[in-house]
């Protein structure tokens, strides 16, 4: 979440980044491999909102590498 924040792309939140809304879904598009395995909060979140498997929370994971990511802002 902080990287896109940071590249100015809008991220939704109402929990402040603790992995217990759902609201900060992307979807990862390519890189999803260089990113680590969900924790298993992240894994709930994610079931509970029927997230497909390429989905991750953007407040959960971070990453060094290039990623290309669908950010969906339906939150607004």
């Amino acid at each position: 979440m902080a990287q896109c924040l940071a590249a100015g792309l809008p991220v939704a939140s109402a929990c402040s980044g603790r992995g217990a809304c759902g609201k900060c879904v992307v979807t990862v598009l390519q890189g999803g491999d260089r990113l680590e395995s969900p924790t298993s909060r992240e894994r709930a979140v994610l079931e509970r909102n029927g997230a497909a498997s390429n989905q991750r929370l953007s407040c959960q994971c971070t990453s060094m590498a290039t990623l290309d990511l669908l950010i969906t802002a339906g939150y607004w």
